[in-house]
């Protein structure tokens, strides 16, 4: 299956290859040129204008009840909102990042957010 830019006109042409050699990170890969998402669609490294971690709470019940709480790394693109990558612990959510920042030290990382 071909893997598929979110940002149209910044391709990889060997997204599959590079895909399979991407270090894997729960749902995520990232190697030294994307982040490869889930759903077949990656985000080019060299795109990323600066980075954070945000934490926030997850209801497991809907609405109501106990919010578990998780991380997100986001990485801002110039897009209207930033690319929220899920992670379940603060710790998950450090290495992704770190891994993100070690192949692209342009990006800039803002202040985490711990609400």
């Amino acid at each position: 299956m071909a893997w598929n830019t979110i940002l149209p006109g910044r391709e990889i042409p060997d997204a599959k290859t590079d895909a399979k050699t991407a270090t894997s990170f729960g749902s995520f890969r990232v190697s030294g040129k994307a982040v490869y998402l889930p759903n077949r669609e990656y985000l080019p490294l060299d795109a990323v204008q600066s980075a954070r971690l945000y934490s926030s709470q997850m209801n497991s019940h809907g609405c109501c009840g106990l919010g578990l709480p998780v991380w997100y790394v986001l990485l801002y693109y110039g897009a209207e909102r930033p690319l929220k990558l899920l992670n379940e612990t603060r710790d998950k959510a450090e290495k992704l990042l770190g891994e993100i920042m070690s192949h692209n030290p342009a990006i800039e990382q803002l202040e985490a957010n711990m609400s």
